[in-house]
């Protein structure tokens, strides 16, 4: 009898540790959610925005968003405009710091690149244009407001629960 009890007290184990290890590579897997947005508004103005999220676990590890605006040829005659947007975006930008913003200036567009890692904030779907007194941007920098979508380094989803989230606001993911 106490033979019999000497083999299961290791087969215990052994399926112990197997749990153990099991559970440890499922919270340890980093995956990566790739999402992207286009839209043209009324004026002909394209504003593109693709981002990459790093999760580790359940949490965002970090976020690097590249957001694209495509100025239509009306307003291409002189770099005013392509000028003012670019300075319009550093300003909003401002708040996370030179080294985790880059703003490039090319012929018809103005292209961003974030890339955030630490506990920051980044808002998405927030740059509107108006044409009332020739082109005006307007950027959203509310983190409450419903009208942008709104990811923070640390923030708690799962790959699910982030893809159905970005989906519902009118990006697709994959």
């Amino acid at each position: 009898m106490s033979n019999n009890k000497s083999k299961i007290f290791p087969f215990i184990i052994v399926i112990i540790i197997l749990l153990i290890v099991i559970y440890l590579f499922a919270n340890i897997e980093q995956s990566v959610v790739n999402c992207k947005k286009r839209t043209t508004n009324d004026l002909g103005i394209v504003v593109a925005e693709s981002l990459e999220t790093s999760l580790e676990g359940r949490k965002i590890s970090s976020l690097n968003l590249t957001k694209t605006i495509v100025l239509p040829d009306k307003y291409l005659n002189d770099d005013k405009y392509l000028d003012y947007i670019e300075y319009t975006i550093k300003k909003s930008y401002a708040y996370l710091g030179k080294n985790k913003v880059k703003v490039s200036k090319m012929s018809d567009r103005i292209i961003v690149n974030v890339l955030v890692n630490k506990n920051e904030t980044i808002i998405l779907n927030n740059i509107d244009f108006d044409s009332t007194d020739g082109l005006t941007i307007k950027i959203n920098s509310n983190t409450k407001s419903s009208d942008v979508v709104t990811l923070k380094v640390s923030d708690s989803y799962t790959q699910g629960e982030l893809i159905t989230y970005m989906k519902n606001n009118g990006y697709s993911c994959g």
